[in-house]
């Protein structure tokens, strides 16, 4: 199996302990992977080349509804013999009404970040795919005919602060992520456990590999930077704190609080402390790009006052 299956299959095989996340699961995977007929009744045709998935959506339709079905098979590919199922959902009038599957206007602004993670996992169960980390490039994306569907992955990837794009693949449209860390933070985020345990190994070990060709002075180097980081970013603290008079975001006041009362401290372990008394969820990237955000309204206050 490829590392994309075996993650899905991680997926598939954890359980959720809310209905509700039953429901933005079924959705995500719905919404990316499926036709509705309004033929003899509204049905819905959901087609995946693993049966694994099938069963998935299956089990988790029958949590909520009392559904009527039938799967089906075909070869694709005969020189490979590759299969697809296809799962065909009779008189389902209820399901579509109740996730809204006909209309492409979707806010999910009053979700929890629970039922907002619930819908990336399903929809990248049935549309994801990611690069095996001992690959030279690291990718991992979510794919849809639909650009109005992958600009809302994009945006519940991005509430996460994980940086993702879009891009356009034939006609297809891709929300992706590049770097190896924001990928490991999307997999620990949707529910990833047994293959995040072998993404974190081969990480760990090409970066002991890789350390172990610098220099001694390197640990120095390190904390020279960080101490410099840390110097950098009080200068622009103290500068807003002086000249911004707008209130910030709470996400903002919270890194200040945490680097004035931490000024020697390094980004990983400022975000140990903001796992343990505040945000359990964000990531090492988010933490970067709260700060990144800070300079810029420094910049921009500057700019402002000189003109």
């Amino acid at each position: 199996m490829s590392f994309t299956s075996d993650v899905k299959e991680d997926l598939i095989n954890r359980t959720n302990n809310d209905i509700s996340l039953d429901i933005m699961e079924i959705e995500g995977m719905l919404r990316l992977s499926s036709e509705i007929s309004l033929i003899g009744g509204l049905s819905i045709s959901f087609t995946q080349g693993q049966m694994s998935i099938i069963r998935k959506l299956i089990t988790l339709l029958k949590g909520k509804y009392d559904i009527d079905y039938e799967i089906e098979s075909r070869v694709v590919n005969r020189l490979d013999n590759h299969t697809v199922y296809t799962a065909l959902i009779k008189n389902a009038k209820d399901i579509v009404s109740d996730l809204n599957l006909l209309s492409m206007n979707i806010n999910f602004d009053d979700k929890t970040d629970e039922e907002k993670i619930a819908y990336l996992r399903g929809a990248f169960i049935v549309k994801g795919s990611v690069n095996d980390p001992n690959s030279k490039n690291s990718h991992l994306e979510i794919s849809s005919s639909s650009d109005t569907e992958i600009i809302l992955i994009q945006k519940l990837m991005n509430y996460f602060e994980l940086n993702a794009r879009i891009s356009k693949r034939g006609n297809i449209y891709i929300a992706y992520l590049k770097s190896k860390e924001v990928i490991g933070d999307f997999l620990y985020l949707i529910g990833v456990t047994k293959k995040m345990e072998y993404y974190e190994d081969v990480i760990i070990t090409k970066e002991i590999m890789t350390s172990a060709k610098r220099s001694i002075n390197l640990d120095i180097a390190n904390q020279n930077k960080t101490n410099k980081a840390s110097l950098e970013q009080l200068e622009t603290i103290n500068y807003l704190e002086n000249n911004y008079h707008k209130e910030l975001d709470p996400k903002l006041q919270l890194v200040i609080k945490i680097r004035k009362e931490n000024p020697e401290s390094s980004l990983n372990e400022l975000l140990d402390i903001i796992h343990d008394n505040y945000d359990s969820t964000l990531t090492k990237s988010g933490l970067n790009h709260r700060f990144r955000r800070l300079k810029e309204l420094e910049e921009e206050t500057k700019r402002k006052k000189n003109q």
